[in-house]
């Protein structure tokens, strides 16, 4: 009996403990992303999808986007917007949105949410 708690309290010394191997988790990366005219916007939702800050510049673009949807759709006197069935994939509805800014300079200083709707309307009227 005593060779075995011995033998049990040299290997209960012997194993890591998980606090004693414990790692701080990493530090995140401080990003920021400002979007506030219609240019950084389109430039935000056309980033390649290659590191962390371009992954995290185009969730801001689709949450951005979907933000001012549903925004929108609790207006009663929304910007009309109507999606076919089924709707179009979220990106590449960004990409057609910023090629639309790029295509008239004056778009590009727009504020960002007032030419997204723009943009929507035209490309998903209500008929």
């Amino acid at each position: 009996m005593r060779l075995m708690l011995i033998f049990c309290l040299t290997i209960g010394y012997a194993l890591p403990t998980d606090a004693a191997t414990s790692t701080k988790p990493p530090t995140p990366i401080a990003l920021r992303v400002n979007i506030g005219s219609a240019g950084d916007l389109a430039d935000a939702c056309t980033v390649p999808p290659t590191g962390k800050t371009n992954f995290a510049r185009l969730n801001f673009c689709n949450g951005f986007a979907q933000g001012i949807l549903q925004t929108n759709g609790q207006n009663p006197n929304a910007t009309k917007i109507c999606f076919p069935s089924p709707p179009p994939k979220r990106s590449e509805t960004m990409k057609e949105f910023a090629s639309w800014v790029r295509a008239d300079i004056s778009r590009k200083d727009d504020l960002a949410s007032v030419a997204f709707l723009r943009f929507m309307a035209g490309r998903f009227p209500c008929t």
